[in-house]
Protein backbone atom coordinates (compact mmCIF):
# COMPACT_ATOMS: atom_id res chain seq x y z
CA UNK A 1 0.00 0.00 0.00
CA UNK A 2 1.32 3.82 -0.97
CA UNK A 3 1.51 6.76 1.21
CA UNK A 4 -1.97 7.48 3.61
CA UNK A 5 -3.06 3.80 3.06
CA UNK A 6 -3.83 4.67 -0.99
CA UNK A 7 -3.77 1.08 -3.19
CA UNK A 8 -2.58 2.52 -6.39
CA UNK A 9 -1.89 0.01 -9.62
CA UNK A 10 1.70 -0.68 -10.30
CA UNK A 11 3.22 1.24 -13.69
CA UNK A 12 6.34 0.47 -14.92
CA UNK A 13 8.22 3.87 -14.68
CA UNK A 14 11.30 4.91 -16.84
CA UNK A 15 12.82 7.40 -14.80
CA UNK A 16 15.99 9.37 -16.37
CA UNK A 17 17.91 11.57 -14.73
CA UNK A 18 21.60 12.52 -14.28
CA UNK A 19 21.61 13.33 -10.57
CA UNK A 20 21.53 10.31 -8.51
CA UNK A 21 20.38 11.63 -5.66
CA UNK A 22 17.35 12.96 -7.50
CA UNK A 23 17.25 9.64 -9.25
CA UNK A 24 17.30 7.56 -5.96
CA UNK A 25 14.84 10.12 -4.53
CA UNK A 26 12.30 9.60 -6.96
CA UNK A 27 12.86 6.09 -7.44
CA UNK A 28 12.36 6.09 -3.51
CA UNK A 29 9.43 8.06 -3.60
CA UNK A 30 7.71 5.52 -6.82
CA UNK A 31 8.71 2.65 -5.30
CA UNK A 32 7.04 3.52 -1.86
CA UNK A 33 3.75 4.14 -4.24
CA UNK A 34 4.37 0.90 -5.69
CA UNK A 35 5.39 1.00 -8.91
CA UNK A 36 8.25 -0.92 -10.53
CA UNK A 37 11.12 1.50 -11.46
CA UNK A 38 14.25 0.92 -13.84
CA UNK A 39 16.39 3.80 -13.91
CA UNK A 40 18.64 5.57 -16.63
CA UNK A 41 21.76 8.49 -16.15
CA UNK A 42 21.60 10.15 -19.92
CA UNK A 43 19.00 10.46 -22.43
CA UNK A 44 21.02 7.92 -24.84
CA UNK A 45 21.05 5.37 -22.17
CA UNK A 46 17.31 5.72 -21.71
CA UNK A 47 16.32 5.33 -25.48
CA UNK A 48 18.66 2.03 -25.10
CA UNK A 49 16.09 1.12 -22.65
CA UNK A 50 12.89 2.40 -24.47
CA UNK A 51 13.96 0.09 -27.65
CA UNK A 52 14.32 -3.02 -25.50
CA UNK A 53 10.54 -2.52 -23.98
CA UNK A 54 7.50 -0.30 -23.09
CA UNK A 55 7.10 1.97 -20.39
CA UNK A 56 3.79 3.40 -18.78
CA UNK A 57 5.38 6.02 -17.62
CA UNK A 58 8.74 7.70 -18.98
CA UNK A 59 9.92 10.50 -15.76
CA UNK A 60 12.99 12.23 -17.20
CA UNK A 61 14.94 15.51 -15.95
CA UNK A 62 14.15 18.32 -18.25
CA UNK A 63 18.19 19.31 -18.02
CA UNK A 64 20.69 16.30 -18.93
CA UNK A 65 23.69 16.25 -20.58
CA UNK A 66 24.23 15.99 -24.21
CA UNK A 67 20.62 15.26 -25.09
CA UNK A 68 18.35 17.39 -22.94
CA UNK A 69 15.02 16.69 -22.29
CA UNK A 70 13.62 18.37 -25.42
CA UNK A 71 15.71 16.26 -28.06
CA UNK A 72 15.10 13.41 -26.01
CA UNK A 73 11.12 13.73 -25.91
CA UNK A 74 11.70 14.30 -30.21
CA UNK A 75 13.38 11.66 -30.13
CA UNK A 76 10.49 9.51 -28.71
CA UNK A 77 7.72 11.21 -30.67
CA UNK A 78 10.11 10.03 -33.75
CA UNK A 79 10.81 6.56 -33.04
CA UNK A 80 7.82 5.83 -30.65
CA UNK A 81 4.90 8.16 -31.27
CA UNK A 82 2.15 6.09 -29.15
CA UNK A 83 4.90 6.53 -26.27
CA UNK A 84 5.38 10.56 -26.70
CA UNK A 85 2.15 10.96 -24.51
CA UNK A 86 3.64 8.73 -21.50
CA UNK A 87 6.44 11.75 -20.86
CA UNK A 88 7.13 13.87 -18.00
CA UNK A 89 9.38 16.20 -17.29
CA UNK A 90 10.91 16.69 -13.94
CA UNK A 91 12.28 20.75 -13.48
CA UNK A 92 13.33 23.41 -11.68
CA UNK A 93 12.52 25.70 -14.62
CA UNK A 94 9.19 27.08 -15.65
CA UNK A 95 7.15 25.68 -18.29
CA UNK A 96 7.50 28.81 -20.52
CA UNK A 97 11.25 28.22 -20.45
CA UNK A 98 11.28 25.09 -21.46
CA UNK A 99 11.73 25.78 -24.94
CA UNK A 100 9.67 23.08 -26.20
CA UNK A 101 7.28 23.66 -29.44
CA UNK A 102 4.00 24.69 -29.29
CA UNK A 103 2.60 21.51 -29.37
CA UNK A 104 4.21 19.94 -26.76
CA UNK A 105 3.03 22.30 -23.81
CA UNK A 106 0.67 19.44 -22.70
CA UNK A 107 3.18 17.14 -21.51
CA UNK A 108 3.13 16.99 -18.04
CA UNK A 109 5.93 18.48 -15.42
CA UNK A 110 6.72 17.69 -12.10
CA UNK A 111 8.17 21.04 -10.99
CA UNK A 112 11.20 20.79 -8.15
CA UNK A 113 10.75 20.73 -4.78
CA UNK A 114 8.11 17.94 -5.21
CA UNK A 115 6.01 16.00 -3.04
CA UNK A 116 4.70 12.49 -2.72
CA UNK A 117 1.30 14.52 -3.80
CA UNK A 118 2.94 16.01 -6.60
CA UNK A 119 4.64 13.17 -8.20
CA UNK A 120 0.83 11.49 -8.16
CA UNK A 121 -0.41 14.09 -9.71
CA UNK A 122 2.19 14.05 -12.76
CA UNK A 123 1.87 9.75 -13.02
CA UNK A 124 -2.08 10.32 -13.25
CA UNK A 125 -1.72 13.49 -15.69
CA UNK A 126 0.39 11.28 -18.12
CA UNK A 127 -1.63 7.99 -17.13
CA UNK A 128 -4.53 10.62 -18.62
CA UNK A 129 -2.64 11.80 -21.85
CA UNK A 130 -1.80 7.65 -22.89
CA UNK A 131 -5.49 7.09 -22.84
Amino acid sequence: MGPEGRTPITRLVLLVDDDVGVRTLLADMLEMLDHRVEMADTGEEALILLAARSYDVVLTDFQLPGMDGAEFYRRIEEQWPHLARRVAFVTGRAPNDLGLRSGDVSVPILGKPFSFESLEAAIAAVLARAT
